[in-house]
């Protein structure tokens, strides 16, 4: 099956995996070689198949696709400007603003593709969808993830797992959101489960663009070898066990909630500025 070939990065929200202290390596080798970050996509590699930071791939574009029912949360928060700047601000950091970034915030600017009856969806559920829906390809100066919001639970060989939030899938550029497990994180009267699901993109939209060691090359000793592709600072937005409700909303809390709404830390950052030449 392809899915056994492709690391699948998940962040999840209750409780740990199975057979490790709950890292997202959920699927796959996690040999370092997911992600976008460059290495062998270099300039000499065919156009749309060179990594995200090739000089060469000027636009980073975001398509984000629904399933009725399972939106994601969009518009404008009082104190905190639209949804979607958090998505926004951190990947136009990763690129030190150096790359044209288009990203809808709109549910207008969104796709919705209708019911998915399965409520238990595997990788190749998922790239399925994908391979239906998806609208936008790479070419030699553009790169493009496409995001999918849907119902249900990831599903793999240990079956349906209720915690996990969302997954990035090898170097296919997909990922895809599970709304029923962001709205459990949902605290009456406040913006938690919203905010939670944007530091949920930004995480996945990280392991996608090659973070940390999954294509993006540590410049600093802060890749969590033993948990994947993560981070070893818990105030980073890519550590790894930002995976249970309650410390995913006490990362929210010590960060969005409190105007930091750049959610990498030094180190992340000092990485992808090695390649970009910023900040």
């Amino acid at each position: 099956m392809r899915s056994a070939a492709l690391l699948v990065c998940a962040l999840v929200a209750c409780g740990g995996l199975p057979g490790g202290g709950g890292g997202d390596d959920v699927g796959g080798d996690d040999d370092g070689g997911g992600g976008d970050g460059g290495g062998s996509n270099g300039p000499d590699a065919p156009p749309g198949l060179r990594g995200v930071f090739d000089p060469a791939v000027t636009d980073v574009l975001v398509e984000i696709d629904f399933e009725p029912g399972a939106e994601p949360f969009t518009g404008n928060v009082i104190g905190f400007g639209d949804t979607f700047a958090i998505t926004r601000s951190n990947i136009d950091r990763i690129f030190a603003g150096r790359k044209t970034l288009s990203v809808p915030t709109t549910l207008a600017g969104m796709e919705n593709i209708g019911d998915v009856p399965d409520e238990q969806l595997t990788v190749d559920d998922l790239l399925a969808l994908a391979a239906a829906h998806r609208d936008s390809g790479d070419t030699a100066t553009r790169k493009t993830y496409y995001v999918l919001f849907v119902s249900g639970y990831f599903t793999d060989g240990s079956g349906p797992r209720p915690g996990v939030l969302g997954v990035s899938i090898g170097d296919t550029g997909v990922i895809a959101m599970f709304k029923d497990v962001i709205d459990s994180t949902h605290i009456p009267a406040t913006n938690v489960a919203r905010f939670v699901e944007q530091s949920t993109l930004v995480h996945e939209l990280g392991h996608a663009i090659g973070l940390v060691a999954n294509g993006v090359l540590p410049t600093s000793p802060h890749h969590d070898t033993e948990h994947g592709a993560h981070c070893t600072n818990r105030d980073c937005v890519m550590y790894w066990q930002h995976e249970g409700a309650s410390d995913m909303t006490a990362f929210v809390q010590r960060s969005v909630l409190s105007g930091d709404t750049i959610l990498f830390d030094a180190a992340c950052l000092a990485d992808v500025d090695a390649l970009t030449g910023g900040p």
